[in-house]
């Protein structure tokens, strides 16, 4: 509820700029300052979201429990009131338009291509859904570039995954490829330029952070002869979408530090 909590206090400053004495708390700017690193992995600059995670689809709980209030969405739309309505549209079908996008971004992040499918999927006019999307992306409330990095980070960090899977997953939600290939750039290199990040693209925090977690999987492996064991951790590797380059040093460096 405390992250719910200030994603509604950030929108509010977005919209109703007034209220920043009353709301504002330290480093609210999501994009301002430079990525901090911790535990050798870096982090990535808040990214304007009203969601608690990146799963696929929010679930009817979540909608239930992660709905806006009625006086959230009052003052949010309030705040878009004095936006251009394009010519032919109702200012109130524009209205409930930015209601129902509010509400799909309380409780998860969108890119733009899912949110306009999202807004079109509620029988909205495309001219409407248009209107709404420039607005919303004007007001730095839609960012692809922030999303996928967002998204690339969470999954590098929860799930270990690679550069390809991103990449894919992110192509599906229409993140336009510049905006992909930026963003797991930030993730796993960095402004060093070091030998592993010239041999395998990745940076030297990235591979021991890789290398910290494929550690785990070889060890419950221990049981196993050592060919059976190498190939699960080929498979493992391969399925989250590193390179074979990558997945060849791991392994190599698996076997020198934990010997059968």
């Amino acid at each position: 509820m405390a992250a719910l909590a200030a994603s509604r206090r950030l929108l509010l400053l977005l919209l109703r700029p007034e209220l920043d004495p009353c709301l504002r708390p330290r480093a609210l700017n999501p994009y301002s300052g430079r990525a901090r690193w911790a535990g050798g992995v870096r982090r990535a600059p808040v990214l304007v979201s009203f969601r608690r995670g990146f799963s696929d689809e929010g679930s009817a709980y979540a909608a239930k429990n992660n709905a806006p209030d009625e006086q959230f969405l009052q003052l949010s739309l309030e705040g878009g009131e004095g936006d251009d309505v394009v010519p032919g549209i109702s200012k109130s079908v524009v209205k409930d338009a930015k209601k129902s996008a509010i509400e799909l971004l309380a409780v998860r992040a969108y890119s733009v291509s899912e949110l306009r499918k999202k807004l079109c999927g509620k029988n909205y006019s495309v001219h409407t859904v248009d209107s709404v999307i420039a607005d919303f992306k004007s007001r730095g409330l839609l960012n692809d570039g922030y999303y996928a990095e967002s998204f690339s980070r969470s999954r590098w960090q929860s799930s270990t995954w690679g550069p390809r899977r991103i990449k894919q997953a992110l192509r599906q939600k229409g993140v336009p490829e510049a905006e992909v290939d930026q963003a797991t750039r930030s993730v796993f290199q960095d402004d060093c330029g070091d030998e592993d990040q010239a041999s395998h693209g990745f940076s030297e925090a990235s591979m021991d952070h890789l290398f910290a977690q494929a550690s785990k999987q070889w060890l419950r492996g221990s049981s196993l002869p050592l060919e059976k064991r190498r190939a699960r951790m080929v498979r493992w590797l391969q399925y989250r979408g590193f390179s074979w380059a990558v997945t060849n040093s791991i392994i190599r460096k698996l076997e020198a530090q934990h010997p059968p």
